[in-house]
């Protein structure tokens, strides 16, 4: 069996400049003098080529490739200025397909780029149809497949292109073509079972494909039914004898299906009903010979009508003299089930492969056209990305600053060191240093050195210079004239709240005065060092001990010696991890996925965004790696150091005979307590300073108002710090008549800012970056490594003077000198 494919017409158009109008838009969007540097002049002009190409005179292959093409880059367009595409004032032409004389020369012109891709779409459904009526007899297979993507095309149009002033872009027509081509695609699938081996034993498949094919046709004349009625005319769309060959195809295949239903009842026993099914095939085939002009050259319609003759003639007179069975006469075509065979791919499938060639092209050349809703989407993916990498540049930061603590709190290089020395030169009387006195010792020269460099280093001068700023602002307070009465009282309830928070901050150093003078004195302190470090016996010489031990030490000591070496790769190659995510987040764009994805909820958008995260995850999984073998490093070398000291017995003869190990950790946490209470101090009194200097000139300008002291504005007494310095705070005082000032503020009054108490970090104002201040006491030996740096520090009371930091205090505006 063979069959009869109908010819679709192509659109013409003409021509346009592409280049020209991407280049007007950018330079209105950018200006003149930026617009360039969104617009690639060579990809502009391969779009216009590419334009050509598409509509002109190549061979269908090639024509369709060139189709897809183009219709990706447009579809890459329209994702960037949906409904906005009248911004390039571009007038895109086209001329309906030529089947009459009139619809040839009927043009429709537009400024949408939405237009342009149902133009094109039409185009490649009409191609891919020439394409599948070239293939018919050589590769019904491959007809079958250009059919089912261009019945994808026409049924595209027709579902998203509903008000085209174009005919043949209106919906009713393009579905009647998406079905044309269903149908004939369904009819080829047919032929390929018709004609192939044991037709016999598939009468009953044959029966439900030809039935489909029948109804296909029928509802494709239904159209021109419908329309007949409405436009009065006999044919609505496309050529006059499109008809008649569907009227034909409709009957036959009709007939097709009854004479292989019949054919099947047949075998299964059931010869009246299969008579009856031969009867509505004779009378199908019947009706389909009356409109066999158009198609006698291909289809044989009388060589079925032939043989379905014959087989109802002979099943009729089996009948009659051996089965007996009654004809039944109200048979239907309804009993077939019918079966579509064609399930064609939606659009975005066909794309897919185009749109991925286009993508990078597309991205270049369309740069300068990006939604302003894209970047709302993408500013929340790029902090999402900004989260991620700060989380995994906190994590190496901490494995960092594990790696530096551990490696300079043991001095490893320099116990490997020594310990390679010792045993792998000839014996010497040199002793093995204690890395827990070197420890110590380089710490309290950091402390001594920052005390040195502080400007605040000399504490009692500091507190006369805060005495000697309260008395000049209450010498200025006590002489303002009565309209500043209010204001004077405000500027009296901060300073009561300064003084009570100085108390404290004094406090803090006070106690620890003779540790910060001695921290003053490197030569003093080195001295008092010496004397406890002292020890009243040789260490052993650890040559001495028994040789069989030697080996397993040297053995150690190179496995130590190897985890160094692993634990600075490992560093190393976590620094290069961090630099590779680094440049992975920076270079990550997903403009083409938001872009793909702009109709996404955001619940859609999120599972996306999580998607596209997912990226970084062998990245941050590989920077994990590193740490978690470095924690186990660090925990081998300190078990290994530990056994190494307890093989040489350094330890164990260390604490035996050193007398003053007790006095020495005593004096080493009391310059530690001193340097962190001085760390504070210098931390926070330059704001303290810079708070009562403030004070001072919101006094004077208060004060040039006028010089007759205000009455009952003599001074009351302060509030005293502690001690020694009680005496000069005790000298100066407010008014009986200021409110109560139990609060750290009075109503209304400036508030004071708070400090940074008890954090430790660098104070930049006033020296160099604080030294990292190590455990409260020392451990000893390398067991006591294995705690120390999870050990929590004593630090002084939080946020003392914590009004300090709030800089509304500065802030002449909130008095109200000028209200007057």
């Amino acid at each position: 069996m063979k069959t009869l494919l109908l010819g679709f017409k192509i659109k013409d158009t003409e021509s346009l400049n592409w280049g020209k109008a991407l280049a007007l838009y950018l330079k209105k969007s950018y200006g003149s003098s930026t617009w360039s540097q969104f617009f690639d002049a060579k990809l502009a002009e391969n779009l216009d080529h590419l334009r050509s190409n598409a509509n002109g005179n190549l061979a269908p292959e090639a024509l369709v490739e060139q189709l897809f093409l183009y219709y990706s880059f447009l579809e890459q367009l329209h994702l960037r200025l949906g409904g906005n595409s009248g911004q390039l004032n571009l007038d895109f032409t086209w001329y309906d397909a030529a089947y009459t004389t009139a619809s040839g020369s009927q043009k429709y012109t537009q400024r949408t780029v939405a237009f342009e891709k149902s133009s094109i779409l039409y185009n490649l459904g009409t191609t891919l149809t020439q394409l599948a009526k070239e293939k018919v007899d050589s590769d019904v297979k491959k007809s079958i497949g250009y059919l089912s993507r261009a019945f994808t095309c026409f049924q595209y149009l027709s579902e998203n292109f509903l008000n085209s002033p174009s005919v043949d872009l209106q919906a009713e027509n393009t579905k009647f073509l998406a079905d044309l081509c269903h149908a004939e695609a369904q009819e080829l699938f047919l032929l390929q079972i018709v004609n192939g081996p044991e037709v016999a034993k598939h009468a009953s498949l044959i029966a439900k494909l030809a039935f489909m094919a029948s109804s296909l046709y029928q509802k494709i004349l239904d159209f021109y039914d419908t329309e007949a009625d409405i436009a009065k005319t006999e044919v609505p769309y496309g050529e006059s004898k499109w008809k008649s060959i569907i009227t034909c195809k409709l009957h036959y295949y009709k007939s097709v299906s009854a004479f292989n239903y019949g054919m099947a009842l047949e075998q299964q026993q059931k010869f009246g009903n299969a008579i009856a099914f031969l009867q509505i095939a004779q009378e199908s085939i019947t009706a389909a010979l009356s409109h066999k002009l158009h198609v006698k050259d291909v289809i044989d319609l009388e060589s079925l009508k032939s043989l379905i003759a014959a087989k109802h003639k002979a099943l009729i007179k089996d009948n009659d003299f051996i089965y007996h069975e009654s004809i039944p006469s109200d048979v239907s075509m309804e009993l077939i089930k019918s079966m579509d065979a064609i399930k064609p791919q939606t659009l975005t499938q066909l794309l897919k492969t185009y749109m991925e060639k286009v993508a990078e092209p597309a991205d270049i050349m369309f740069k300068g056209i990006i939604p302003v809703e894209v970047y709302e989407k993408e500013s929340i993916y790029s902090e999402q990305k900004s989260d991620l990498l700060r989380r995994e540049l906190e994590v190496a930061d901490t494995a960092d600053w594990e790696y530096t603590s551990f490696v300079e709190f043991t001095t490893l290089p320099k116990i490997l060191m020594d310990l390679n020395d010792r045993y792998t030169s000839s014996r010497g009387s040199r002793r093995l240093e204690n890395p827990q006195l070197t420890m110590m010792k380089d710490q309290i020269d950091a402390w001594s050195k920052f005390v040195l460099q502080s400007k605040y280093n000399d504490v009692e001068r500091q507190i006369k210079v805060v005495v000697d700023l309260r008395k000049q602002i209450l010498e200025s307070l006590s002489s303002i004239p009565a309209e500043q009465t209010e204001n004077a009282v405000k500027l009296k309830s901060s300073l009561v709240a300064a003084s009570k928070s100085d108390e404290k901050l004094f406090s803090f150093v006070e106690s620890h005065l003779q540790e910060i003078q001695l921290l003053r004195a490197p030569e003093l302190l080195n001295q008092q060092w010496k004397e406890l470090t002292a020890s009243e016996h040789e260490e052993p010489n650890l040559l001495d001990m028994d040789d069989d031990k030697n080996e397993e030490i040297r053995l150690k000591i190179k496995s130590v010696s190897n985890q160094h070496e692993d634990l600075k790769v490992l560093k190393d190659e976590r620094s290069r991890v961090v630099q590779d995510l680094k440049k992975s987040v920076n270079e990550d764009d997903i403009t083409r996925v938001i872009l793909l994805n702009s109709g996404a909820t955001d619940t859609e958008l999120k599972e996306i965004f999580e998607r596209e995260l997912d990226k970084f995850k062998p990245l941050s999984t590989r920077i994990e790696a590193t740490i978690f073998k470095q924690r186990s490093l660090i925990n081998s070398i300190k078990i290994s150091l530990d056994a190494i000291f307890k093989l040489t017995g350094v330890d164990e003869e260390s604490s035996n005979s050193d007398s003053n190990l007790a006095k020495r950790n005593n004096f080493y946490d009391k310059l530690n307590k001193a340097f962190t209470n001085f760390s504070v101090f210098v931390n926070d009194l330059p704001k303290g300073l810079l708070f009562y200097e403030s004070l001072l000139k919101m006094s004077s300008d208060l004060r040039s108002f006028g010089s007759v002291p205000q009455r009952g504005v003599a001074p009351d007494p302060a509030p005293s710090l502690p001690g020694q310095f009680s005496r000069e705070f005790q000298q100066l005082s407010v008014s009986s008549e200021a409110p109560n000032f139990g609060q750290s503020t009075a109503p209304g009054g400036p508030p004071v800012p708070p400090r940074t108490y008890g954090e430790q970090q660098g104070y930049n104002q006033s020296g160099p970056s604080l030294p990292v201040i190590p455990p409260k006491e020392p451990p000893s030996g390398m067991t006591g490594l294995m705690v120390s740096q999870s050990h929590s520090y004593q630090t002084p009371e939080q946020n003392p003077t914590s009004f300090y930091n709030n800089p509304s205090v500065f802030d002449e505006s909130l008095y109200s000198r000028y209200s007057g």
